[in-house]
């Protein structure tokens, strides 16, 4: 059976569902979920995506990240966590961001999630979604995206900047 995820228009209104591989023709627009998986020393869990991945190959990302299927953002990012990483916590919901060009793209509904050392020894990543993941502070991530924006999802570039544009203490637990 196909895998349906959820299409909206411009606006980001629910158009009805299509099959995954019409969105690699590039003409749709989508939803999907991104987390923020902080440590308590504050650094964040990024994944390098799997080579085989068919948007942003070898790239890096946020900890978890999943396109919406029939279903709300919540319920996307509880489901991606445990499949991407292995492990369920709490988050909460920050903000979208748009990365939409020419009527193609996706709204990126950005979470946040605080891992205690216990559940940072579970993690567990998915081969088929990333080769390898690692904790980073967020200044040198910050810096790192402005000198080699090439080595980024376009979706984990515009939500790092927009942290540290609107100032970190309003997304930071």
């Amino acid at each position: 059976m196909a895998e349906l995820i959820t299409e909206v228009d411009k606006n980001d209104n629910f158009l009805g569902l299509r099959e995954r591989e019409e969105f690699y023709s590039g003409k749709h627009i989508h939803r999907a979920a991104q987390l923020i998986l902080l440590n308590p020393e504050n650094k964040m869990l990024i994944q390098k995506r799997a080579p085989q991945k068919r948007w942003f190959p070898g790239r890096y990302t946020y900890s978890v990240s999943g396109t919406v299927a029939n279903e709300s953002y919540e319920a996307c990012m509880a489901r991606e966590m445990l499949e991407e990483i292995g492990i369920s916590v709490p988050f909460q919901k920050l903000f979208k961001i748009p990365c939409i060009v020419e009527n193609k793209g996706a709204f990126h509904m950005v979470f946040s999630g605080l891992c205690s050392e216990k559940n940072a020894s579970l993690i567990r990543p998915d081969p088929e979604e990333a080769v390898s993941v690692e904790w980073v502070e967020l200044e040198e991530l910050h810096r790192d995206i402005k000198t080699e924006p090439e080595k980024y999802t376009p979706s984990l570039r515009e939500g790092i900047i927009k942290i540290f544009h609107e100032g970190c203490e309003k997304y930071i637990f």
